[in-house]
């Protein structure tokens, strides 16, 4: 039986082939406009575009859970909006053709970008036909860039999108732009034919999981630390934790194995981080694990399956 990943892959093959509707062929003609639009947040409250976005450049990303392209292009949304949030830029992504839980699939994959929920109706007003579907508007609501239907990666997406944004900010709120991109997460190469036996991870329940935490950690001896590896510096947050966790895995085991233990979740326990690749294995403390001290970023285990 073809499962849901791959279902996803044939309506989305190709970064990206339609996606909103199976059997679509046709990709409507852009809009030059961004329409006006009211959607709800995860905690009731409502935004309303353009009032919300007070005049200034902004970004909208469409996506469901279910897509693996909206995931691989997804990182890389939420550093755009951690970089130019400031810049009174606005971001918001909007969740579409949705079955299952998009705040669960952030939570697993580290992001935390503005959620706008139920978008169905607001992505037939911008012509979405594939996913996932990204504009940048400026502030009198002209769509400066919406992302093709081929682009080669991820990061060609994301340079755009930061060069557009540098573009109508000017050179005193321009962002430089990064001098080193994460690789991308590489399921839009792979040929469909080739991941038609792929699982989905299945999501642990979180009560599980924070008790298995507690557990660990009053495991681990007070005294056990990683002298071999230096001090990160502080850890405040959990995507730190993650970012921190991928870079040294990464180090130590090579990508690939960083690569299949996605997702990912971070848990903060008094004074220290710990980090889980969950991968295909959905077994607590079976894959990756990472114990990061979060006040001076000093690794206390590191482990692989």
């Amino acid at each position: 039986m073809i499962n849901r990943l791959v279902l996803a892959t044939f309506l989305c093959v190709g970064w990206c082939a339609p996606s909103v509707a199976a059997g679509v062929v046709d990709t409507p003609a852009p809009i030059a406009v961004a329409p006006d639009f009211s959607l709800k947040t995860p905690d009731g409250k409502t935004v309303n575009y353009p009032a919300d976005a007070k005049g200034q450049p902004t970004v909208l990303m469409f996506w469901p859970s279910w897509c693996p392209f909206s995931r691989a292009l997804q990182p890389y949304v939420q550093d755009i909006w951690v970089d130019y949030r400031d810049r009174g830029v606005a971001l918001w992504t909007i969740n579409i053709k949705e079955d299952g839980d998009p705040l669960a699939a952030m939570r697993d994959r580290g992001l935390s970008f503005p959620l706008l929920l139920a978008g169905d109706a607001v992505a037939n007003e911008y012509r979405v036909s594939r996913t996932p579907w990204l504009v940048v508007m400026d502030g009198k609501q002209n769509i400066l860039y919406t992302r093709p239907a081929h682009p080669p990666t991820p990061i060609d997406v994301a340079k755009r999108v930061r060069e557009v944004l540098n573009g109508v900010l000017g050179a005193d709120k321009a962002v430089p732009m990064p001098t080193t991109w994460a690789p991308p997460y590489d399921l839009h190469l792979k040929k469909k034919e080739d991941m038609v036996d792929r699982r989905e991870p299945v999501a642990i329940p979180e009560a599980e999981a924070q008790a298995w935490v507690a557990r660990y950690l009053e495991a681990i001896p007070a005294d056990e630390i990683r002298t071999d590896l230096p001090a990160a510096g502080p850890v405040a947050k959990g995507r730190d934790a993650i970012t921190l966790a991928k870079k040294l895995w990464a180090q130590a085991y090579g990508q690939a194995l960083v690569d299949e233990q996605a997702p990912y979740r971070a848990y903060r326990r008094n004074d220290r981080w710990v980090v889980l690749g969950q991968g295909l294995d959905n077994k607590l403390g079976a894959g990756l694990v990472l114990v990061v001290d979060a006040g001076r970023g000093q690794v206390v285990r590191m482990t692989r399956p």
